[in-house]
């Protein structure tokens, strides 16, 4: 499994506004993706969203003024690991304004 592990800075905003914004954009991102139907967690007290599919897992903490991102690819997804750090780095920019 290959699985990546990246931080994005989102200047000026509170760990509940980054938390919030994944938290309510993250189906709508996922559903996009060709990663197969996922199983979305989210645990506001510790402000990350957790989700897992047959292709990928991973999770989403959002800290003041970052939003940390972990991910493990399945074997056959592993070959679209650019391409999905891509597409995460897209939406974060859109949602963040970056």
């Amino acid at each position: 499994m290959a699985s990546f592990t990246k931080k994005f800075p989102v200047t000026g905003k509170s760990a509940d506004a980054i938390y919030s914004s994944i938290s309510n954009g993250i189906e709508h991102f996922l559903s996009k993706t060709p990663i197969g139907n996922c199983t979305i967690e989210r645990n506001d007290a510790l402000k990350q969203v957790s989700f897992k599919a047959s292709m990928a897992s991973g999770s989403l903490a959002a800290l003041d003024g970052e939003l940390k991102v972990d991910i493990s690819l399945s074997l056959l997804a592993s070959a679209f690991k650019s391409k999905i750090d891509e597409g995460i780095t897209k939406w974060l920019g859109k949602t963040f304004g970056a």
